[in-house]
């Protein structure tokens, strides 16, 4: 009787740990994406400003 308890005690405790790890994945997949966005949002801007500066450069009104 014992070691069915600890059977069936080991298969929910199994079942629990395994649940408890999905919000902990999900977080890390986020925290992943949100980082991976934040540098491809950074390095977009940067691109900008230098489009920017290559067009104030080149363009006539700017040339006073």
């Amino acid at each position: 009787m014992l070691l069915l308890a600890a059977g069936v005690g080991s298969i929910i405790l199994i079942v629990l740990l395994s649940l408890a790890v999905v919000p902990v994945l999900l977080g890390a997949g986020l925290l992943f994406g949100f980082l991976v966005g934040t540098a491809l949002f950074g390095w977009a801007g940067i691109e900008g400003l230098a489009a920017l500066e290559r067009w104030i450069e080149s363009d006539p009104r700017f040339q006073r």
